[in-house]
């Protein structure tokens, strides 16, 4: 390359990184949710420079897509939330526990009804997006909370940057880990910039302080030491992982298959002592009832950006005349679930690549026969593709931004028909990659022109 071009293609570079920035700070600090179009099209213009930044530029200029991609969550640490208001609710458990008072014991409104405790206000309480249900926080997220509410007990504004910069630090580990297992599956190490510039994840996880990364971090940890045949630390970090947020025991069957049911149940019993030890710090009866009471109104009451449950609701509404979810969350979660089993056990001697492909189906599984699909869930399964041939998790990542729509009016209100192209679309691209296997997004005989 001669040094005319390596200047012109640098000086592109520093464009598109500086667009990005430009991007993300009108995206998370000048644009409320409640104007779509302006959210969903900053959307598309920063996956648009993604896909260039990652397409164009990866390989030959690794070192500063890396440092753009710490960059534009540091530029996001004192953004307020925009985007969601899950974050009062962490402060909320975070500063009840920090008073002595388990968080799960009671109602948002039980709480303000007693004598007054420090840092639970009305304004805080206004700002919950669910004051009628328990919390449903697992023990290692209200032990981030609670260091939280320690630490800033009355400050809002405090409260939300210390979070994101925890978020920060564990996303930093988690660079790390990509980084190693793609080294240890002999990938190209530039594969782990679709996450690590990833827009979706940037503004999800550390402009609106979604704690799905401290999940994708304990997941990739627990991968890495079972790639590395550390079967004990790995059944350790799952634990953990499962402890913060439920949905990693997800993966327990495809490891027992990896394993052998020997081995595999031995995994599954550590990480279920990890799991069940995390949660005895927190729990007793009356708290694990309402725990669980928020889970089964979760599967049976929430419902929003689903694929596959709104067609079968659909279908209930228009053959009984009444919404069906009391019958179909928990049907479609015994089907994703025994879907999730065939695709773990099938087949034996599973390779690294293989073990993460089906990793990958497990997630997406899951998630189609959920009736709840926020678009920081995603995070997950964009995670576990960067070591796979297939991508549409990315595609998935970017089509999630529609489910924004709903938040135009009060009360929420979706687009049915935008939430069934969206999802028309990532089948369609599916298809495609599961027919012809090969994702040019992700070409790592990518050279830089």
């Amino acid at each position: 390359m001669s040094e005319a071009l390596w200047h012109k293609n640098k000086l592109i570079l520093y464009l598109l990184i500086t667009f990005s920035a430009a991007g993300y700070y009108w995206l998370c600090y000048q644009t409320q949710r409640e104007n779509f179009f302006q959210v969903f099209g900053l959307f598309s213009f920063l996956f648009a420079a993604y896909y260039l930044l990652y397409r164009f530029f990866s390989a030959g200029y690794f070192k500063y897509l890396f440092i753009a991609g710490i960059s534009f969550r540091l530029l996001l640490l004192f953004s307020v939330p925009n985007l969601s208001d899950d974050v009062y609710r962490f402060i909320w458990d975070g500063r009840l526990a920090a008073n002595g008072i388990n968080p799960f014991s009671h109602l948002p409104r039980e709480i303000m009804q007693m004598p007054a405790v420090t840092g639970i206000s009305k304004e805080l309480f206004v700002l919950l997006n669910s004051p009628s249900y328990y919390t449903i926080y697992p023990p290692v997220l209200q032990g981030m909370f609670l260091l939280t509410g320690k630490l800033f007990p009355v400050n809002v504004f405090s409260a939300i940057v210390f979070m994101k910069c925890m978020i920060v630090i564990v996303e930093l580990g988690t660079f790390y880990l990509v980084i190693q297992l793609l080294k240890k599956m002999s990938l190209p190490k530039h594969l782990s910039l679709l996450y690590i510039l990833n827009p979706l994840v940037i503004a999800e996880l550390t402009g609106n302080v979604h704690f799905e990364g401290v999940m994708v971090f304990f997941v990739l940890l627990s991968f890495l030491f079972l790639l590395n045949y550390n079967m004990q630390l790995s059944a350790v970090s799952l634990g953990v992982g499962i402890a913060t947020k439920l949905v990693p025991v997800l993966f327990l069957p495809l490891i027992i298959n990896k394993l052998g049911w020997n081995k595999g149940l031995l995994f599954a019993a550590i990480s279920g002592l990890i799991t069940i030890a995390l949660f005895a710090a927190l729990f007793d009866w009356d708290t694990m009832l309402h725990m669980l009471n928020s889970v089964n109104l979760f599967f049976q009451h929430f419902e929003f950006n689903a694929s596959i449950y709104y067609l079968v609701r659909y279908i209930g509404t228009v053959t009984m005349g009444f919404n069906i979810i009391a019958i179909a969350g928990p049907a479609l979660i015994l089907i994703g679930g025994l879907i999730i089993c065939m695709i773990s056990f099938k087949g034996k001697n599973i390779s690294s690549r293989s073990y993460f492909t089906k990793g990958l189906f497990v997630i997406t599984a899951w998630y189609l026969f959920s009736t709840t699909i926020h678009p920081w869930y995603i995070c997950l399964p964009v995670a576990v593709s960067i070591f796979t041939q297939y991508k549409y998790a990315i595609i998935w990542s970017y089509l999630t931004t529609f489910s924004y729509y709903a938040y135009q009016s009060i009360p929420v209100k979706e687009n049915l028909e935008l939430i069934a192209f969206s999802y028309l679309i990532l089948a369609g691209f599916a298809f495609w990659e599961f027919r012809n296997k090969n994702n040019k997004f992700s070409n790592t005989s990518q050279q830089n022109t």
